[in-house]
């Protein structure tokens, strides 16, 4: 048997983000509607959807109208001509629509082939079989339509799509551990299972996994663990298959791991694929255009055969901003497709001792399963042979709060099957084809969101007003928002006007935003400790001015300096996230404001000193 697998000139992607490829470069996409209306028309693969289910999907229950269809009918169809070269047409037939696409230019559509043509007939080469079918799972980015609305993902095309990549992996354990090979679809089995909790189908060849991987303990847990939730949740015992795959494992020895070169006497035994990412927030909100850029740009890594260098993104901002809350959101979100692992570091870029290279390294060198009597000393060898554990590997590398380029150079792979995400206050420019996201403030509507998000969404309705002061009174800083969030979360009895009225008073409103081991103050303390003298006292002149925006020659004026060289004490300032350029609207002119948080932090006679 075997699969065609020419690239199409286009390809319209919908296992994973939407994703249009000409000639293999991502196309834009259209505006939210039209591209809404592109995604649910090609999850139905040819077939007529029917005017009333697209306006639910498109923009849901009872807000769309027939007017607005149509213009983003009209505005697809512009597109299409324009960006996708005619090659597909929207038709309007008895009462709906459908999308005609070339034949395999859909990723749903040749993965669905490439399944059909699949064969489990006597004769049939198991490892033929496996290949095929591991070429098939490569269409799959992640999760169907990712970060589209809940409308949309709802639609049981998606559904049926996701049942038939479970059918796949299925498929796929059981010929690995025919051939012997069960460690390739281990990772990528767990995590899918992880997301379907009721699928008896794929926890049994999960368990069948870690039996062939010589792993019986966790086979023994994991079914447990199936058992618990079956019989809590829906009263039932597991199936017979999963019930007979558990007595063979208590019968039989686990068979012997295939597929990986045992290495004696250095210290480690087996693959080892590493989980270190901290756990996800169950209330991550805001942030969709950034969330959208970085899952694009290092979600690409299992169609792209071609790239030739580790996928490197990093997320900078100032304290608090969210920089570490987005990049573990990010990183969950693309576990299922970096299956061999996730390591995580924090570097300590922010405080007064970062981490260095090396001890990273050694931790990291553990965790991929290297014995600690056989960590090399020296750093090049550290590295050295980190980067050959991961060659080939699909692994995501998650390094937080990052002093700066320096710091990290030395932990990236070199294998084009891995990716960096990077954390830190500096603006990383020195990294070749990497993708930067600087994150602002949230603006108010989203801060609202977040506070909501904590508190609930009734306490924010009722007080609209003190909530939208609230969020003005934390500078719409993230942590800030939380910080609020969760004392008044710890107080349902509080009304929001009354923590309002306590943050009003500036002498006292960096005291309100901490909680627990949570304080904007900190975060801020260190930021000051990490610039020079100059610019502290600069800082403190300008802090003076007020809530005010200035010039490069005010700012030289109120700190008694040369034009120039309180133009550096600025780009030191700004670069430490203290102070913010104005975009006046004038070719090169620019002004420049300090936050009232930063500004009230450096008027605090005590705030600046180390706590002790």
């Amino acid at each position: 048997m075997s699969v065609h697998k020419a690239v199409p000139t286009y390809d319209f992607q919908v296992l994973g983000p939407l994703r249009v490829c000409r000639g293999g470069l991502t196309v834009a996409l259209p505006a939210r509607h039209p591209r809404m209306l592109l995604a649910v028309l090609l999850l139905h693969d040819g077939g007529v959807v029917a005017e009333r289910r697209l306006l639910e999907q498109v923009w849901g229950h009872g807000t769309g109208s027939m007017t607005a269809l149509r213009t983003a009918v009209s505005r697809l169809r512009s597109w299409l001509r324009d960006e996708a070269g005619g090659v597909a047409s929207l038709e309007h037939v008895d009462g709906g629509y459908r999308l005609r696409v070339p034949d395999r230019s859909v990723d749903a559509a040749r993965f669905r082939a490439a399944l059909a043509a699949d064969s489990d007939t006597a004769g049939v080469d198991p490892h033929e079989r496996l290949t095929d079918l591991m070429n098939a799972l490569e269409q799959w980015r992640g999760p169907v339509l990712d970060g589209a609305p809940d409308g949309v993902r709802e639609d049981a095309a998606v559904r049926a799509l996701d049942d038939d990549h479970a059918m796949c992996l299925q498929r796929l354990a059981a010929l690995s551990i025919a051939v012997q090979a069960p460690e390739l679809l281990l990772s990528r089995t767990r995590a899918l299972a992880r997301a379907r909790p009721f699928d008896e189908p794929l926890h049994t060849r999960l368990i069948e996994l870690y039996a062939a991987c010589g792993r019986p303990a966790e086979a023994l847990m994991e079914y447990e663990r199936l058992r618990s939730r079956l019989a809590d949740e829906l009263g039932v015992a597991p199936s017979s298959d999963a019930q007979r795959a558990y007595l063979t494992l208590l019968d039989q020895d686990p068979p012997l791991l295939g597929g990986f070169e045992r290495t004696q006497g250095r210290g480690w035994g087996r693959l080892v694929v590493p989980h270190q990412l901290p756990a996800d927030i169950a209330d991550f909100t805001g942030r969709d255009k950034a969330t959208a850029v970085l899952l694009d740009h290092l979600g690409g890594v299992l169609n792209d055969p071609m790239r030739a260098a580790t996928l490197v993104a990093g997320i900078t901002g100032a304290a608090g901003a969210g920089k570490s809350t987005l990049a573990v959101h990010i990183a969950h979100r693309l576990a299922a497709t970096y299956t061999d692992g996730q390591l995580y570091a924090d570097l300590g870029g922010s405080g007064t001792a970062p981490e260095s290279p090396a001890r990273v390294l050694g931790r990291f060198l553990r965790a991929l399963g290297v014995g600690q009597a056989a960590v090399p000393e020296d750093l090049a060898e550290r590295t050295a042979l980190y980067r050959s554990l991961v060659d080939g590997r699909r692994i995501l590398v998650v390094l937080d709060d990052a002093v700066g380029e320096a710091q990290v150079r030395t932990l990236l792979p070199g294998s084009p099957t891995c990716a960096v995400l990077i954390t830190s206050r500096s603006r990383l420019v020195g990294f070749s084809g990497a993708r930067i996201v600087d994150l602002d403030r949230f603006d108010v509507d989203h801060a609202i969101h977040l506070l909501a998000a904590v508190v609930g969404h009734e306490r924010v309705a009722a007080e609209p007003e003190a909530a939208a002061e609230l969020v003005t009174l934390c500078g719409r800083l993230p942590l800030a928002v939380r910080i609020c969030g969760a004392r008044l979360a710890a107080r349902p009895h509080w009304p929001l006007a009354s923590l309002v009225a306590v943050l009003r008073d500036e002498r006292g409103r960096l005291d309100e935003l901490s909680v627990a081991d949570l304080a904007v103050r900190d975060g801020l303390r260190q930021g000051h400790a990490r610039i020079g003298e100059e610019a502290r006292l600069a800082l403190a002149r300008l802090a003076r001015l007020g809530a005010v925006e200035f010039t490069v020659g005010t700012a030289a004026a109120v700190c008694g300096l040369d034009h120039i060289t309180a133009e550096a004490c600025l780009d030191v300032l700004v670069e430490a996230r203290f102070v913010a350029v104005v975009d006046t609207g004038q070719t090169g002119r620019f002004h420049y404001r300090l936050d009232d948080l930063v500004r009230l932090f450096v008027l605090d006679p005590g705030a600046t000193r180390p706590p002790g």
